[in-house]
């Protein structure tokens, strides 16, 4: 069984890579934004992540979206759908839920396979 652990800490690792699965949580690099450019941050970290561990958006299965105001459900959504693979979405959810850090408007986690 191998894991591979990228950028590991004592209390969590960037990425996870097990069984050509990647897990990751993204948060947004710039927390100056709206709901619209975190979330343009929070992907762009993702396709970083992805790429380090040899993927892509279009390896993505599943997505889950936390969101702290229902009313920024359009503004994040508009970055994607910008920015997702026509024909190679995942499966998603959204949840409206209180984030750990005060500026956070949104933060993203998903699982994807290594591409091939």
């Amino acid at each position: 069984m191998s894991i591979i652990r990228i950028d590991p800490e004592a209390r969590w690792s960037e990425a996870v890579i097990h069984n050509g699965v990647i897990y990751y949580t993204s948060v947004p690099a710039q927390l100056d934004g709206d709901a619209y450019e975190q979330t343009q941050s929070a992907l762009a970290e993702i396709d970083n992540m992805l790429a380090r561990a040899g993927s892509d958006k279009s390896c993505i299965l599943d997505a889950t979206i936390f969101i702290i105001d229902k009313a920024d459900f359009k503004a994040m959504n508009r970055a994607w759908d910008e920015w997702v693979c026509a024909g190679h979405a995942p499966v998603r959810c959204t949840v409206q839920s209180g984030l750990m850090h005060e500026k956070y408007k949104v933060e993203i986690k998903i699982i994807a396979a290594v591409a091939e």
